[in-house]
């Protein structure tokens, strides 16, 4: 993410909706019942297909062959979103071959950060509705200085919907993995010992109690040797209930971006 933008960013996805998205609210949900489709840019490392988004060089989404065989774009991202009755009530992410429906309202190309402060308030049913779950992706997407954090609070207000609480944590947990693999790349490693690391975290998920097991996985999300390990690591933390995984992602995100 470039620094000089970090900032700015920061204040406005602090800033309160009714200051940060105000217009974009008003022109999205005042237009009467029916979708909207907007386009904001993607930050660096996302990418538009044919099938699917890439995000970090992986797959989010459907993709029915291989990304090489694809055309992929940095963006911008495109999203639809259906309202009725004044409220938001689903958020859609599209690809490059997804049907556009017919009868939407185009806004066209609206800022990123103005973006963003929407759809964290739809995720979190500032308009009074219902979160929208799918409101999480694209703000992840977005290219504004960490919207993790913002993804973060959502998922430690125990006051918000759980679909819109897992989800979040499903994308803190990419975010994580993607940020603590950083550089790892070209590491390594002998193979012998690779397979009994994946094996170890597979043995861990699959057989040991949530008490023994969330341990488990967080040392192998902080220490393992081969970046996958990390990464599944940090997947399957995200589905647990257990309560230190929130804590575990906020020591991890706020210690690598902050150290």
């Amino acid at each position: 993410m470039r620094r000089s933008s970090a900032l700015p960013a920061l204040i406005l996805l602090a800033a309160p909706l009714a200051v940060a998205g105000q217009g974009l609210d008003e022109r999205i949900t005042g237009g009467g019942d029916g979708v909207v489709r907007m386009s904001f840019p993607a930050r660096p490392g996302v990418e538009i297909c044919d099938e699917g988004i890439r995000l970090f060089g992986e797959r989010s989404g459907r993709s029915g062959r291989g990304w090489k065989a694809q055309a992929c774009a940095p963006g911008p991202v495109v999203v639809e979103v259906r309202v009725r009755g004044g409220e938001v009530r689903d958020v859609d992410v599209l690809d490059r071959s997804d049907a556009r429906a017919p009868d939407a309202r185009d806004l066209g190309d609206v800022g990123a950060g103005k973006a963003a402060a929407f759809l964290l308030g739809a995720a979190r049913g500032e308009a009074g509705g219902r979160g929208v779950e799918g409101a999480i992706f694209p703000v992840m997407l977005a290219d504004v200085g960490e919207a993790w954090r913002e993804v973060l609070s959502i998922a430690e207000d125990t006051q918000l919907d759980r679909d819109v609480r897992r989800t979040a944590l499903f994308w803190l947990g990419q975010e994580a993995a993607a940020t603590t693999t950083e550089g790892l790349a070209g590491v390594a490693a002998d193979e012998d010992e690779d397979q009994e690391v994946r094996s170890a975290a597979v043995f861990a998920l699959s057989q040991r109690p949530e008490e023994e097991g969330v341990p488990i996985l967080m040392e192998l999300a902080r220490t393992g040797r081969e970046p996958a390990t990390r990464k599944t690591a940090f997947f399957w933390l995200a589905q647990s209930r257990d309560e230190r995984v929130i804590p575990f992602f906020r020591e991890v995100l706020v210690g690598k971006r902050d150290g």
